[in-house]
């Protein structure tokens, strides 16, 4: 058999027959999936799992079943093909090529969420939109953070921005998930964004909501590689987060320590302090963050604003925030300064992380 490497960057792999609508949305053009064949056919076919879709093709190439491969989505005239980029073994390489589909197309998920919330809004015959578009339009209002909640419903909001879609699915491919867990990955936003884009998928009167909601699932996409790639460095994840902000959504960015600091060690020590960051722009604040260390004995909080007026808002509110937060069980450190707009932004800009810093994301090949 002709081996993956051998058969050069522009070898690809031609979807054939009827797929469903699930497999349509998820083969969206620019997305990077692996794939693996599960039998060849006779004169060019062969059958390939997508995740839990099995998609008939055809191919020049020969390709043993079993063979693992990463492939990204392409959308021209004649249809979809696959493109092969990498043996799916190759870890490393298919996390650039990954990255690189989305590295300068990224945007704030609270600014695509709630330029998406707004298109649904104020879609025209809007009764008359697919179910999947009107079902996404009703949960899209409650993936918003509201300034009362407490950590139960962010925990929650975080659980159903289809962070881990993926991961979700492949515990339910290995059979250990249950029906419970079923249930929550298909209304997560992912789940729902991929259902009305496939609903959508017919030319017709909706071009720019599908637009926008092919801008939203891009984005999604791009904060988890992101994080992907901050995992693979030991670095904090920052999971975003749509916020309030006047009419419109603001994005919040929560920077949380990489696992390993959880572990058995560290839980030993019981000075080793368990850091957050949260960091949002406010239209009449202006760019903040949050620096959060907690140890047993003490919670330490230290605010960054950029703007004078904003400091002296805060300031006078430190010692209620104080009295609230410490509840007689430890000390509490506050403290509020002006900064410069990289300070507050340190660490929980999208793209100010090792792993790209250390790697080349441009190539020839594009």
């Amino acid at each position: 058999m002709e081996p993956i490497a051998s058969s050069g960057a522009g070898a690809v792999v031609r979807p054939t027959g009827t797929v469903t609508s699930e497999a349509a949305a998820l083969l969206r053009d620019g997305r990077v999936l692996a794939a693996e064949v599960l039998s060849p056919g006779g004169e060019g076919t062969l059958l390939l799992a997508i995740g839990r879709h099995v998609i008939p093709a055809e191919s020049d190439l020969r390709l043993d079943p079993g063979a693992r491969l990463l492939v990204r989505v392409e959308e021209g005239l004649d249809g979809v093909v696959l493109k092969i980029v990498a043996p799916a073994g190759d870890e490393e390489e298919s996390l650039l090529s990954a990255l690189r589909s989305v590295v300068g197309e990224e945007r704030p998920l609270g600014e695509l969420l709630g330029e998406l919330a707004r298109g649904l809004r104020g879609a025209p015959e809007r009764a008359q939109l697919p179910p999947e578009v009107r079902s996404l339009a009703q949960a899209l209002e409650a993936l918003v953070a509201h300034p009362d909640g407490d950590a139960g419903a962010l925990r929650t909001l975080l659980a159903t921005l289809g962070l881990g879609h993926e991961s979700a699915l492949a515990r339910l491919a290995d059979a250990r998930g249950g029906r419970e867990e079923l249930e929550r990955l298909r209304g997560d936003l992912k789940a729902l964004l991929l259902r009305a884009h496939a609903a959508l998928a017919e030319p017709g009167a909706h071009g720019e909501l599908r637009e926008a909601l092919g801008r939203a699932l891009a984005g999604l996409e791009a904060e988890q590689l992101l994080n992907l790639a901050r995992e693979r460095a030991g670095e904090p994840l920052v999971l975003s987060f749509p916020f309030p902000d006047g009419e419109g959504w603001t994005t919040a960015r929560l920077a949380v320590p990489p696992r390993r600091e959880g572990d058995a060690a560290s839980a030993a020590d019981d000075e080793q302090p368990f850091r957050l960051s949260l960091g949002l722009e406010l239209s009449k604040l202006g760019p903040l963050r949050a620096d959060l260390a907690l140890t047993r004995g003490q919670l330490s909080l230290r605010l960054l604003v950029t703007r004078a007026e904003t400091v002296a808002r805060i300031a006078p509110a430190l010692a209620g925030l104080r009295e609230r937060l410490a509840g007689g069980r430890r000390s509490v450190e506050l403290a509020v300064r002006r900064a410069t707009p990289a300070e507050t932004a340190l660490g929980l800009d999208p793209l100010d992380i090792r792993y790209l810093r250390e790697r080349h994301l441009m190539n020839v090949a594009g």
